[in-house]
This record gives C-alpha cells, sequence and structure tokens, in this order.
C-alpha cells in the first residue's frame, strides 16, 4: 500500500534528512521562517567596474543609504552646540552643556527607502582644541565633509582672530589630506574642486579670484540680536562678505531665539547636508533689510565694495601677511581693535576645564605653580630693566 505524503515527509526527518521543498521552519516565536538563502552570486559584466557589478546586484527592496560628516568649529560659548541641537531636534529648548574637547551627535532623514545620517562634530575650547579637527578631516572621509566656522556677533573684538585662525587651520588640514591622496594618484581632490568651481559658477567674473578648497562651508555669525544696533554693522557685514566670497563659502547671521532665523538656517543646512532644495527668497546681501544669507556665488567683489579708507592705520596694527586681506582688517580694527592677546581665550577655557573636571588639591597646586612662575618671570624681567 502507498504511503501518505506526511508519513514520507516524517521519515525524511527521522532520518534527520534535509526539509523537503516547499516544508516550512519555524522560529523560536512559533511564527514561520523561511529557509535561510545564501548570498547572490555576482554576475559580472566585463564591461562595468566592479562597484557598478555590486550595485547591480543589490536587491530592489535594499535601503540606501548615505553619510555625511559635519565639522562645526570656531568661538567658544559662540552657540555651536545650540545650532546643532536646534538642527537636530526643532522645538529642543534645553541649553546644552558646554564642550570641552570634541562631542558627536547625529540626526537622520528617511525618505521612502533612503537614510540619510549627518554626522556632527563639534570641536570645543575656541581656537585651542583646532588640532582635533584632524581626527574628522581624514583622506577617507573628506569627500563627506561639511564645515561649520562658528563667529560671535556680539564679541567683535575676537571675531576676527577667531575666524581666520579657524578657517587657516581647516584649510591646512584638507591640503594635507588632497597632498597624501594625490600621492596614490586619488581623483577625488580634483572632483572636490571642480565640484565648488560649478557651486560658484564658472562663468563667474570672480572665479578666479576665489580660494577654492572643495569642502561646503558656511560662516554662521550667531547672536545677530545681540549685534544687530551695533553702530559698525556695516564695516562687520562688509568684512564678512569679503571673507566667505574670498573663499566661495557661504554666510548666514542667525539669533537662535528668532524662530524665522532658525527656520532659514536648518533649510541652509538641509541643503548643504541632505540636498534639499533651498528658496531663493532667504538670500539676502543687505544687512539693512535683516541678517545676512549670503550664498556661494551669489555675491561679488564689485558689489561688496571696496574697503573703507583710512586716514591712518589702527595703532599697534598687526598685519595677517596678506595686503588684500589687510585692506579690509584696518578699518575692521579701528573700530573692533583686537583684545591684547588671545591669552583671555586660553584662561577662560582653562577655568571651563577647572570648573566641569574639578579636582581642589591638584588645581590648588596647579594655580600655586602658575603663581609662583608669574613672579619669578616679573623678577627676571625687573633685572633685565635695571642692567639694562
Amino acid at each position: 500500500m502507498e504511503r501518505r505524503p506526511s508519513e514520507k515527509k516524517a521519515e525524511r526527518r527521522a532520518s534527520g534528512d534535509a526539509a523537503g521543498e516547499g516544508d516550512d521552519e519555524l522560529d523560536m516565536s512559533g511564527t514561520k521562517k523561511e529557509a535561510e538563502k545564501g548570498p547572490p552570486k555576482l554576475k559580472l559584466d566585463r564591461n562595468k567596474t566592479l562597484w557598478d557589478n555590486i550595485a547591480a546586484t543589490k536587491p530592489s527592496g535594499a535601503v540606501e543609504t548615505q553619510d555625511v560628516n559635519v565639522l562645526v568649529i570656531g568661538s567658544r560659548k559662540g552657540g555651536k552646540s545650540t545650532l546643532i541641537q536646534r538642527f537636530i531636534k526643532k522645538d529642543e529648548a534645553t541649553i546644552p552643556k558646554p564642550t570641552s574637547a570634541l562631542e558627536y551627535s547625529h540626526g537622520r532623514k528617511e525618505e521612502g527607502k533612503k537614510v540619510q545620517t549627518a554626522h556632527f562634530w563639534e570641536v570645543g575650547g575656541g581656537c585651542d582644541l583646532h588640532m582635533l579637527m584632524d581626527v574628522v578631516i581624514s583622506p577617507e572621509n573628506i569627500h563627506t565633509l561639511v564645515a561649520v566656522v562658528v563667529v560671535d556677533l556680539s564679541d567683535p573684538r575676537t571675531l576676527w582672530h577667531t575666524l581666520t585662525a579657524s578657517l587657516s587651520r581647516m584649510n591646512k588640514r584638507v591640503q594635507e589630506c588632497y597632498a597624501r591622496m594625490k600621492v596614490k594618484n586619488n581623483t577625488t581632490p580634483d572632483r572636490l574642486l571642480q565640484r565648488h568651481k560649478r557651486k560658484i559658477g564658472e562663468d563667474h567674473a570672480d572665479l578666479s579670484k576665489i580660494m577654492l578648497n572643495g569642502i561646503p562651508t558656511v560662516i554662521v555669525g550667531t547672536k545677530y540680536d545681540m549685534f544687530h544696533d551695533n553702530p559698525h554693522t556695516k564695516i562687520m557685514a562688509k568684512t564678512l562678505r569679503f571673507i566667505a566670497h574670498r573663499n566661495g563659502m557661504h554666510l548666514a547671521w542667525v539669533s537662535t531665539k528668532d524662530e524665522k532665523d532658525m527656520t532659514r538656517f536648518r533649510l541652509l543646512m538641509s541643503n548643504l547636508v541632505f540636498g534639499t532644495p533651498f528658496a531663493e527668497r532667504y538670500i539676502n546681501l543687505d544687512y539693512a533689510a535683516g541678517p545676512l544669507m549670503v550664498w556661494p556665488g551669489r555675491d561679488s567683489f564689485e558689489q561688496i565694495g571696496p574697503p573703507i579708507g583710512l586716514q591712518k592705520p589702527p595703532e599697534n596694527f598687526a598685519s595677517c601677511g596678506d595686503a588684500e586681506l589687510d585692506a579690509y582688517k584696518r578699518p575692521y580694527d579701528d573700530v573692533y581693535p583686537p583684545k591684547p592677546s588671545q591669552q583671555q581665550e586660553k584662561d577662560l577655557f582653562s577655568a571651563a576645564l577647572y570648573e566641569e573636571f574639578e579636582e581642589r588639591e591638584i588645581d590648588a597646586y596647579r594655580r600655586q605653580k602658575d603663581e609662583e612662575l608669574r613672579k619669578s618671570e616679573q623678577a627676571k624681567a625687573g633685572k633685565a630693566a635695571r642692567t639694562a
């Protein structure tokens, strides 16, 4: 007598044979689990590159991922953490803690089967910890980089140093990465520079004078609400427009207390990070009409105009070693004289570290040694003056 199919199946299981075709396997939850399949076989097309062949075998339902690294540097207590927080969490109202070194956060945007992730790397401590940006800017991820340089409009006497030092250090690191990549015949640097040219406009009259580095960058002037009534707003606007245009960068003035400003900032960052559209109506080159929002390629040296002339340069003027930049620095220093030294910024940073990582006995001993060193230097200076 012929056996029924169920009996045959039971016999195969008892003998240890694999389940027959069409059998269902149950997982621990009791739900049906499809038989595991091996990796898809790669069908090679000799007329395509390896990566094109791999992409061609991607399952139709696979999720596409895209990562962008956002480097945030600039003024200490300038609002870097708040800008990141307000971009990632639109309605977040809590005040972030001060950043003491390098902090990481991220935001995601999901659209259909496409997931985009923005990795935010914030360097704290003003200019003192600029070496940490080397961790973020590397040959491996430079093609995913977006930079945000934050300057505090309410502290114009330190703004020039913070901005120029930040841009200089960032560009130095970018060029180091490019040099290492070109040794290996990597064409990514050339592609990034070509992308930057297209952003400006290859027919732009100033293109040959613009210092391209291939990195999408926005200079953000924060605390606009504390600055807009400043009597020298014109000089600040002219100076920052010149620096932004000369480097092919975006420029935005914002107040985190003004929701309209934050909406414009979020739209700008969404464009840089996720590639979403940015409306033309938000661009503003006239400081008298409201906070600036300058787009690379939409400004020009002719529109910015020449630097304001002075009858004589400011006292103790320190050249930055660039005649064209010095022409704008002189009138800026005339109305916003730089602080005697940047030691004050270092003292503030040290004070923040003492406050956050307090060790009373060690801190007291350190202050004692600092005071002994100060007195020793004073004594040496007095002795040198007497013998002169």
